[in-house]
């Protein structure tokens, strides 16, 4: 474990055993009957026919997808939610945009030295749609800059002694190891590279994974471009961050990196070296690109569902705990292992149906909670968040009356969950009553084990971060029973290896219900007494995402 882990360690163990006994008394006998009535059966027979091969992986603007949307509504309705748009209704429509790579039509050159080499695509490279130019092309220089990070507040800058004007930039998609779990996650997301690539004045963008990054295959990610890409659009028709100073966006194979390097006399190895090392280094490639891209277009109706449960109190009601879940998966698609349908039973078929029976027990309290709980099911979180960051941006409800959010997303229940990992925990008050309900259920608190992972950026509660909500998003840890002979820390990153992202993600997996009903308990315990709790959560003092979005929501940092 690293030091920054260390020290997050050591608070979150610290936030168990040091809180005041007003809010440990919040956690009454009406909280402690509902939580002993949640079922693991209904929580199976949710994920049951959400994952069935008749919803067809659910994929949005698909009969399968609509199939969901109405079971979920159905659901909605039985639970006895209130319509959470207008009051009238559940549906939330929403609008994307689907963009995908005429592969025939498009191409990457390399130029060097007079001498053109032609890449393969899907081989070398895939190409992302520009859907601001339909046809776009370009020939210019490429320049290496590291993990294409700027961040002075931590010391570190890619882009120093560098001119990026006009040019591509070519980075490893990570940040530094030397940066605290969240913060590395925060820098190594796609829009803020991009963000800072068109502040430079770059007009592309060629990105890569390392070398053995345990994310996603290269396959897996060949097999998902397939597929397109979506972004959502907002009232006039228009898809949102879509960078337009970016002509061309391309992903290419880590494997085949020493073609970039060949006329750069450094070694991709040893670049890499530096790189972990916390050196940042930057280059001229010594060589031209000409990259030609050409996207059709393709308007898709789509739709978060959002219900209420309205609070108790004259007031506090008009404020809302938001929890969400993603309905959405990759439909059908390319075969693997004689299979093409994308059920996405824990991705997240899981984590919708235990959103469904936390809805269940605030609704079986007979005294809601003071504030207002939003029960929100999203679309669009495989293609970019899209459906939670439409929702973050057009709110059924004031946005600043917003207070709080908790993400659902396959959370990890292939064992009895005996500890959790709260992202987002350490930056804001959010982490007193996730303390208060972890020692009630015995539950253990540790840090991020896998940073390299980003997993902060890769959920639906950081479409509420980026808007200043404190969040959490939590994930089983990997404490086991006596009796139990697996490593879980090994088990649990071979699925994502060999399951994420795939049709064998259906419901033939040993998912342990016992176990989702864990994370149905710890999710609900600790919104109840956020939601029961008169002060409203805030950032942490100082702290790094307080800082960059904390007053953009009604929750400023701690003085």
């Amino acid at each position: 474990m690293d030091k920054n882990n260390t020290r997050i360690a050591l608070m979150l163990v610290s936030i168990i055993v040091a809180f005041p006994l007003s809010l440990r008394a919040q956690v009454t006998p009406a909280a402690t009957k509902a939580v002993n009535s949640i079922d693991p059966d209904r929580i199976k027979a949710d994920m049951t026919y959400l994952a069935d091969d008749l919803l067809e992986g659910r994929e949005p603007g698909t009969n399968g997808f609509a199939l969901a949307s109405t079971y979920v509504a159905s659901q909605f309705k039985s639970i006895g939610l209130t319509p959470g748009v207008n009051r009238t209704s559940f549906v939330q429509p929403v609008q994307l945009l689907k963009g995908a790579v005429e592969r025939k039509q498009s191409s990457l050159t390399l130029i060097s030295k007079g001498r053109e080499v032609n890449l393969k695509f899907d081989d070398d490279f895939i190409l992302n749609p520009n859907l601001v130019d339909l046809r776009a092309e370009v020939s210019v220089s490429l320049v290496f800059v590291g993990f294409g990070v700027h961040a002075p507040e931590l010391g570190y800058d890619d882009y120093q002694n560098i001119d990026a004007r006009n040019k591509i930039v070519v980075y490893f998609n990570q940040a530094p190891e030397s940066f605290p779990s969240n913060e590395r996650a925060y820098f190594s997301s796609e829009s803020v590279k991009y963000e800072e690539a068109v502040s430079r004045g770059a007009i592309g963008v060629i990105s890569m994974q390392l070398p053995g990054d345990q994310r996603t295959s290269w396959e897996a990610t060949v097999r998902r471009s397939k597929q397109g890409r979506i972004y959502w659009a907002d009232k006039k028709g228009k898809a949102q961050n879509t960078f337009e100073g970016l002509k061309v966006t391309v992903t290419f194979n880590p494997e085949k990196a020493e073609k970039l390097f060949v006329n750069a006399g450094q070694k991709p190895d040893v670049v890499i070296q530096s790189l972990k090392a916390n050196k940042p280094r930057s280059f001229e490639l010594n060589m031209d690109a000409r990259i030609k891209v050409v996207t059709t277009t393709k308007a898709i109706s789509s739709s978060n569902l959002i219900g209420v449960v309205p609070g108790s109190d004259p007031v506090l009601k008009n404020e809302y705990v938001v929890y969400a879940a993603h309905l959405d998966h990759f439909g059908i698609g390319e075969p693997v292992q004689g299979d093409s349908i994308y059920n996405g039973a824990h991705d997240n078929a899981s984590g919708t149906s235990i959103l469904l029976e936390i809805a269940r027990t605030f609704k079986r309290l007979e005294v809601p909670p003071k504030r207002s709980i939003i029960i929100a099911v999203v679309t669009g979180e495989e293609s970019g968040l899209l459906g939670s960051d439409y929702f973050a941006n057009y709110p059924t409800v004031r946005s600043e009356s917003i207070v709080a959010n908790f993400s659902i997303d396959m959370p990890f229940f292939f064992h009895p969950v005996l500890d959790i990992v709260p992202y987002g925990a350490q930056h804001s008050s959010l982490s007193e009553p996730l303390g208060v309900a972890a020692k009630y259920l015995n539950l253990g608190i540790g840090p991020d084990p896998f940073p390299e992972q980003v997993v902060f950026i890769r959920s639906d509660h950081y479409s509420f971060i980026r808007k200043g909500i404190p969040s959490l998003f939590i994930k089983s840890g990997f404490k086991t029973t006596p009796d139990d002979q697996v490593d879980r820390s090994i088990s649990d990153v071979a699925w994502r290896k060999t399951t994420y992202h795939t049709p064998q993600d259906d419901m033939s997996q040993p998912f342990n219900y016992e176990g989702a009903a864990t994370h149905v308990k710890i999710n609900f315990l600790t919104g109840y007494l956020v939601a029961d709790k008169a002060e409203r959560p805030t950032w942490k003092y100082g702290d790094f995402f307080g800082g960059k979005f904390g007053m953009k929501s009604g929750t400023p940092d701690q003085r």
